[in-house]
C-alpha cells in the first residue's frame, strides 16, 4: 500500500508534518494508552529516590573544594546543588519511561517529580549496590516498554499489522539498537569526562589564563554536544521505521539533518516550544489530583502527535533525497550512453 509520504512530490514541511502527526493520532487514539498507563503508574507508585546517597557524594565533593579557585568553585557549587535536587526529587522508577525511545511521560520530567503520590510514599536509597542493581534492571525494562510503543507507532504509520511476527521481530530489533545507542552515549560521555578532567588539571596549573582556556574549551564542547544531539535526533526513528542497524540509522539521521538543517531546526524548535509551553499549563493544573489526570492525558496527546510528526518528517525528507539521487543516477546513466 502506498503511503502518504510516497505519494508526495515534495517533502513535508514543518507545519505539515505536525498537522499530519495530529491527524494520524486522531485516527489512532488508542496509541495514547501506553504512555497514559505508564504515567498513572509513576504517579500512584512510591518515589524511589537516591537522596541520602547523593548527599553523601555531594558532601565529599564539597570537602574537595578547599584548593579550588573561587570562579571554578562557584560553578561546582551550582552543579552540586542540581545534583542534590535531582537526588531528592527524581524517582528511579522514571527509568521505565524508556531512555531515548521518545515515549511521552509527564511524570518522568524532573520538575514533576515533586508532585506527591496519593497512594505511595518515598523510598530513599542509600546503598550503592542497591541503586546499581535497580538501575541495571529498570533501564532495559524501560527501553523494552518504550521500544514496544515506538514500534507500534512506526507500524501504524507504515500500515503494517500490529502484534504480528514481524512486529515482535522489529520490537526486539529496536530494543537491541536503542540499548547499543545508550551504551555508545555512556562510553562517549565517560571518555569526554576523563579528557576534560585531565585537561582541567593541566590548565588550572596556569592560573587565570588556564581557567579561561578551560572555560573556552567547555563552551566549545557544549556546542559540539548540542550539534551532535541535533544530528542524531532521528536515529531511533530510523531504526523503528526502516529496520536498519545503529550505524545506518546514525548515517541516515545525519544525512536528513545535514541536508535539511534549517527545516530540522525549525521543527525541533517548534516542538520544543509546544512541549515546554504546555508543560507550564500542566504544572499549573497539577496542584489538584484531577488536574494531574488531565495533564497526563494532555501531555500524552501532544507527545504522541509530536513523535508521529517526527517519524513523518524523517521519512519524508529521507525518501525525497533517495528519489532525487535515483533521478540523478538515471540521468547520468542516460548521458553516458
Amino acid at each position: 500500500m502506498q503511503t502518504l509520504i510516497e505519494a508526495e512530490d515534495k517533502p513535508l514541511g514543518v507545519i505539515e508534518s505536525l498537522q499530519q502527526g495530529f491527524n494520524f493520532l486522531n485516527r489512532h487514539l488508542w496509541f495514547l494508552i501506553p504512555p497514559v498507563l505508564l504515567d498513572l503508574f509513576l504517579w500512584l507508585s512510591p518515589r524511589v529516590t537516591t537522596g541520602p546517597l547523593v548527599n553523601q557524594l555531594v558532601a565529599w565533593f564539597e570537602a574537595q573544594q578547599a584548593n579550588v579557585q573561587d570562579d571554578l568553585a562557584q560553578n561546582i557549587e551550582v552543579s552540586l546543588a542540581f545534583m542534590r535536587q535531582l537526588g531528592e526529587t527524581y524517582s528511579l522508577l522514571s527509568l521505565l519511561a524508556g531512555l531515548l525511545t521518545r515515549i511521552p511521560s509527564l511524570m518522568a520530567r524532573i520538575e514533576f517529580q515533586a508532585i506527591p503520590s496519593p497512594m505511595g510514599g518515598v523510598i530513599a536509597l542509600d546503598n550503592v549496590q542497591t541503586v546499581g542493581i535497580l538501575v541495571a534492571v529498570l533501564i532495559p525494562i524501560g527501553v523494552a516498554l518504550g521500544s514496544f510503543w515506538l514500534t507500534m507507532v512506526a507500524f501504524g504509520l507504515l500500515h503494517r499489522p500490529l502484534f504480528s511476527f514481524a512486529f515482535v521481530r522489529r520490537w526486539g530489533w529496536v530494543w537491541l539498537n536503542v540499548n547499543l545507542f545508550l551504551l555508545a552515549i555512556f562510553l562517549a560521555a565517560l571518555g569526554m569526562s576523563f579528557v576534560m578532567s585531565m585537561f582541567a588539571v593541566i590548565t588550572l596549573m596556569f592560573g587565570n589564563a588556564g581557567l579561561m582556556l578551560y572555560s573556552i574549551a567547555s563552551i566549545l564542547l557544549f556546542g559540539f554536544i548540542i550539534w551532535l544531539g541535533i544530528g542524531l535526533y532521528f536515529v531511533v526513528f530510523a531504526v523503528a521505521l526502516d529496520g536498519v542497524n545503529l550505524a545506518r540509522a546514525v548515517w541516515r539521521s545525519l544525512n536528513v539533518v545535514g541536508r535539511n538543517a534549517i527545516s530540522t531546526l525549525g521543527f525541533l524548535l517548534l516542538t520544543f516550544l509546544l512541549t515546554e509551553g504546555f508543560a507550564r499549563i500542566w504544572s499549573w493544573l497539577s496542584i489538584r489530583d484531577w488536574g494531574v489526570v488531565v495533564s497526563i492525558f494532555g501531555h500524552a496527546y501532544l507527545g504522541v502527535a509530536i513523535v508521529a510528526a517526527s517519524f513523518l518528517f524523517y521519512q519524508s525528507r529521507y525518501q525525497h533525497w533517495r528519489k532525487i539521487r535515483a533521478l540523478v543516477m538515471v540521468s547520468q546513466s542516460d548521458e553516458s550512453h
